[in-house]
């Protein structure tokens, strides 16, 4: 991967507003100049972390941790530093030039998204227009779907015709390979050429969190031997684990809420949208996968499971709460009337029914157990001791220690079996895992570099700069970067000295805001609301004594090591000097403290 340029690392820090990407992940509310939300990087009930909106900084009072935009997404996603910045960069459309492959993924993914619009757009004009979409119409008018609910969710209407996208592509001017790796043609098996992917389907748009149309979903309207629904394949700009259909309107919503409501199909997402349910999604084609997980906890850590009551729909649901729950998530599950659907439900019951099953819904250990009882899977005691260690399997891959400590006690009580009988069978799934190695984030240092005697000096020297520019000059003149050992630490040195010696000055905030070592990220911002002059005057001090010594210290090190060798006059006289520069130090007459700043 071609190295990102300062420049571009500068670029993509002032397209990204921290508040706007910490944002995606979990809920905020203004507080005063800042914003406050819940930590997502330790368990906590009041919100203690903090996002800074004019320094472009997150800090959490709880636990410490702190950063920029480009360390907090590194932290949320464990990505390494080129990494996120690459999410970043992606989000806010801007290009990385160094990379040629990369500009080409690019620009093959905008063409992608492009033909998907130019399709949807067709679609829905045939669907509002033709006369062959008749039969369409009065389908979704029966489901309370009407103009206004079309263009509101996208639908359409594909004729029930081998080539009409092909035709209108050729108008366009577009490559007809270009539909076809996009997925909405098809290759014909002889004779060479492609044919349309949906004939004679209601389509229904599938949209990126962007908003932009990137699949369709398209069900038949007549009763033949046809699937009943059919779906894009995946693409490029479409990979069915990561897309949850209806977050791109529903997302907002679900922060608001603090929950999110997980139906199965794409009526069920509009009609529950439709009766005010806003923060309904569904999977796309696909069973809910820990990439869905990942992407909901950004938004929320509660969720509803509202399935068919069908058997099917049941082992859905228990698939899906599974997932969810080894991520973290906090799981219930509603219980439909027999032979009911969510959209049928809702169309017949409306908002209020609704809302009353969400507040009854089951935690996800009641659900298992009714389910059990349901298949009579706990009459004997050999059968409840299976599924005992069914359930205590459950348990054991959810990663919340707290939380697995809760449903042990709960499964204890429900089950009438002794817990610690419960914790010793749990302790047959422990199983040591190494924790996994990341070979493509290296450091320029030890991560524990800052607890070193020098370490700790110039971590707190840049804080002293950051936190009173006037003062770097000063600093900069007697600390020179290539005295510094942690590499960003002294490329940061380097270009503030830049800055000063053209510009006359500096803006603090583009070097915390472009930091990537996590760790130096985490400490400068616990120090950024010192502001007492005097205090950072000494606390400068006290650092540039502290790395002379480190200085000289080393220095007599390798002349020591050198006199074993050889006890030349020459090297005796250079260990005496550096004898009498370690005093000077130790006694601070190598500096006139007083006078120093002014």
């Amino acid at each position: 991967m071609v190295k990102i340029s300062p420049e571009k690392i500068e670029e993509i820090r002032e397209a990204s507003d921290i508040v706007q990407v910490v944002s995606g992940y979990l809920t905020l509310q203004q507080r005063g100049k800042n914003y406050f939300g819940l930590c997502p990087f330790h368990q906590e009930k009041t919100p203690s972390f903090s996002v800074n909106p004019a320094m472009q900084i997150f800090h959490c009072f709880g636990c410490g941790a702190g950063g920029n935009v480009f360390t907090f997404v590194m932290r949320m996603e464990k990505f390494s530093f080129p990494e996120a910045a690459r999410q970043l960069a992606q989000a806010a459309g801007i290009i990385i030039p160094e990379d040629d492959e990369d500009v080409d993924k690019l620009r093959h993914r905008e063409a992608l998204i492009y033909v998907h619009k130019t399709a949807q757009e067709f679609y829905q004009h045939i669907l509002l227009t033709a006369a062959e979409a008749e039969a369409a119409r009065q389908y979704l008018v029966k489901r309370d779907l009407d103009e206004k609910a079309i263009k509101r969710f996208d639908l359409g209407y594909a004729p029930d015709e081998w080539d009409s996208l092909l035709k209108l592509s050729r108008k366009k001017g577009f490559n007809p390979d270009l539909l076809h790796q996009a997925g909405l043609v098809v290759e014909r098996k002889e004779g060479g050429g492609y044919y349309d992917r949906f004939r004679g389907r209601i389509t229904f748009a599938i949209h990126n969190q962007n908003g932009h149309v990137i699949a369709f979903g398209a069900r038949r309207i007549v009763e033949d031997d046809s699937p009943k629904y059919i779906n894009s394949p995946e693409s490029d700009i479409y990979q069915k684990r990561f897309v949850l259909y209806g977050l791109d309107w529903a997302r907002q919503a679900i922060r608001e809420k603090d929950q999110v409501v997980i139906v199965e199909g794409y009526t069920d997402v509009m009609s529950l949208h439709l009766a005010g349910i806003g923060n309904a999604v569904s999977t796309s084609g696909t069973s809910l996968t820990e990439e869905h997980a990942r992407v909901l906890r950004r938004y929320t850590r509660n969720a509803i499971l509202l399935y068919d009551s069908d058997s099917a729909g049941a082992a859905a649901a228990l698939r899906g709460a599974d997932i969810l729950m080894e991520n973290g998530m906090e799981v219930k599950i509603v219980d439909l009337p027999a032979g009911q659907d969510p959209d049928d439900f809702c169309r017949q019951n409306g908002r209020k029914a609704l809302e009353e099953l969400f507040g009854n819904a089951q935690s996800l250990l009641d659900f298992k157990l009714q389910r059990l009882q349901a298949e009579n899977k706990l009459a004997t005691a050999a059968q409840r001791a299976e599924a005992t260690r069914e359930l205590l399997a459950f348990i054991h891959k959810i990663s919340d220690s707290i939380q697995q400590s809760f449903l042990v006690t709960e499964l204890s009580k429900k089950l009438k079996i002794d817990e610690g009988v419960l914790w010793n069978e749990m302790a047959r799934f422990r199983v040591r895992r190494p924790s996994p190695v990341r070979t493509d984030e290296k450091r320029s240092v030890d991560t524990d570099y800052h607890q070193t005697k020098r370490g700790a000096a110039e971590f707190a020297l840049l804080s002293v700069i950051l936190n009173a520019p006037e003062l770097a000059d000063k600093i900069i003149s007697v600390i020179p970067h290539n005295r510094i050992r942690h590499r960003e630490i002294a490329s940061i040195f380097r270009r503030i000295d830049n800055d000063i010696l053209y510009f006359g000055r500096f803006q603090p905030q583009s070097y915390i805001a472009t930091i990537s070592d996590p760790v130096l990220a985490q400490y400068i911002t616990q120090y950024l609301e010192q502001k007492n002059t005097e205090i950072l005057k000494k606390q400068a001090i006290d650092c540039i004594v502290r790395l002379n010594m480190v200085h000289v210290e080393e220095q007599m090190r390798q002349v020591r090591n050198q006199m074993r060798q050889d006890r030349s006059e020459t090297l005796l006289a250079k260990y005496r000097e550096l004898i009498i520069q370690k005093r000077h130090v130790e006694k601070r007459t190598f500096i006139n403290e007083k006078e120093f700043f002014e």
